[in-house]
């Protein structure tokens, strides 16, 4: 894959949605920010990603939620999702729905790297 990955960085608190997208553009990813759901829908429905990070507990819908509908916009986004709590079963479902991965808030930046390296290293994205 020759380009690099895009990514659209969800958080209700924007220091941290900011902060994290800052680390991954300096890192060399294309990265919106968004500090709501309908904000994200909003970015997803003119610019469609590859990634689409984002909170689990939000304001006007869970990162879950936001996951579902950005599926019904754009099919082939993979989903992270971050959170400082969750309930369990919320985390459990995004995962059998095809979320890629849950990660603990605050996030390990080398870990989440890790993590898109090996995202980009897929020709299809589909992992």
């Amino acid at each position: 894959m020759n380009k690099n990955l895009s990514v659209l960085v969800v958080d209700d608190y924007p220091p941290l949605a900011n902060a994290v997208a800052q680390i991954l553009h300096i890192k060399g990813l294309e990265v919106q920010t968004a500090n709501s759901g309908s904000e994200a829908l909003h970015i997803l429905e003119a610019h469609p990603v590859d990634v689409l990070l984002t909170d689990v507990m939000m304001p006007d819908m869970t990162g879950l939620e936001l996951y579902r509908a950005t599926k019904k916009i754009y099919t082939p986004v993979i989903a992270i999702l971050m959170s400082a709590f969750a309930p369990e079963d919320l985390l459990r479902q995004g995962m059998a729905e095809g979320v890629r991965a849950v990660l603990d808030k605050p996030l390990d930046i080398n870990f989440l790297m890790a993590l898109f390296s090996t995202l980009k290293g897929s020709d299809s994205l589909a992992i």
